[in-house]
């Protein structure tokens, strides 16, 4: 990605500063070099090995695991979870226990190389489960990578990332006092871009107002990483909308589509369309909520561009999952959740399914093998796990 660009604001100061003084010019300008230097050389060029990724790409999971709060309790905090957990360590373990069951039967007993997470209450949550995972695999597969900043939004139910690919953590930001998290992973040098969001519930947004506030926050992270970077930027936003693929916080503020194609052909325009690999899919097939006995599909995958074209990352089109496995589902085929203290039924990993792609780059693929606008909806299989 290239550098960003000097605010006009500031330009003009160095002209003001400069007119006054030539010498203000010169000072000015050894600043700049030398923080140019200072970026270049801090940036670090080999952020450490990469697991090779299996044949079919690397495997990134979308999963709200519901309420997975720490082992402490927060005197600032009244959820009744939070307090429930630090007293009982049987329970927490439990849910980790769960967690880490559904993740580890994905992709060979690896699980997933890039885990995005919403509803985690901080990051010693976020520790727990890696710490769950890892003891669980050899060394060469093990979790290294966390992408975390504290929100102390709402109830402190926040994104995450666990990945075994190298994080650069200058780019990680918490967004807009929302429940958004921006971070990036470089793999061969090519920077992967996530933005990973938990929007406002419908219990308390019927209307929807604040999810078409976050969805237009996603947008704007989006245009950030779009206009700092020289070609078309590679980024994958995720996480529960809480909204469904044709609610206006999805088609407008966040300007998806269903349309492969016609993503691809507004990549240069001044607002680009985004592509939600959810559009179009079957409810009963690929949804992740059930609420009074319908399906919804909340949770998202959602594609720039440049994750559409031939450089870079590139999307696998058919590898789109809903993971929804017999065990996972209660005795009325919903995502099996774990619940609270007061309601010991049996237990299950979270209220919501998890969503999945695999990812892929040039080293990884064949000359040609991503395919320009046939990344349709119609072109998933059937849901299941891996």
């Amino acid at each position: 990605m290239s550098q960003r660009p000097i605010p006009t604001e500031l330009q003009a100061l160095i002209v003001r500063l400069s007119r006054r003084d030539p010498r203000w010019l010169l000072a000015l300008l050894a600043i700049l070099v030398a923080l140019v230097l200072l970026d270049r050389s801090g940036g670090p060029p080999d952020l450490g090995p990469s697991p090779s990724p299996p044949a079919e790409g690397y495997l990134v999971v979308s999963w709200n695991v519901e309420n997975l709060f720490d082992d402490t309790d927060d005197p600032k905090n009244s959820d009744p979870l939070d307090s429930w957990f630090a007293r009982d360590p049987s329970a927490l373990r439990r849910k980790l226990d769960l967690l880490a069951d559904a993740l580890l039967t994905l992709d060979g007993g690896r699980g997933p190389d890039v885990l995005a997470l919403v509803e985690v209450e901080n990051r010693r949550a976020v520790e727990l489960l890696r710490r769950a995972l890892n003891d669980r695999l050899p060394t060469e597969w093990r979790y290294e990578g966390v992408i975390h900043r504290d929100n102390i939004s709402g109830r402190r139910i926040e994104p995450a990332v666990i990945t075994r690919l190298p994080v650069d953590d200058r780019a990680t930001e918490a967004l807009a006092d929302r429940r958004l998290l921006r971070g990036r992973l470089i793999v061969e040098g090519e920077p992967l871009e996530l933005v990973v969001g938990h929007w406002t519930s419908r219990v308390t947004d019927a209307e929807g107002s604040k999810r078409l506030a976050y969805a237009r926050a996603m947008y704007e992270a989006y245009l950030e990483l779009e206009r700092t970077d020289p070609g078309l930027a590679d980024v994958l936003l995720c996480g529960d909308f809480n909204d469904e693929p044709d609610d206006d916080s999805l088609r407008i503020g966040l300007r998806t589509s269903g349309d492969a194609s016609a993503v691809l052909s507004s990549a240069r325009s001044a607002r680009p369309r985004l592509y939600n690999l959810m559009a179009g899919r079957d409810p009963e097939r690929f949804g992740t909520y059930r609420y009074r006995g319908r399906w919804q599909i909340l949770d998202h995958l959602v594609a720039s561009p440049g994750l559409l074209d031939a450089e870079g990352w590139a999307l696998v089109p058919d590898s789109v999952r809903t993971i929804n496995t017999p065990f996972l589902r209660d005795d009325r085929g919903g995502p099996l959740r774990f619940g609270d203290q007061e309601h010991a039924n049996p237990r299950g990993p979270s209220d919501h399914f998890a969503v999945a792609v695999r990812l892929r780059l040039p080293s990884s693929r064949s000359e040609g093998a991503v395919p320009q606008g046939e990344a349709r909806a119609g072109d998933a299989p059937t849901a299941v796990a891996e």
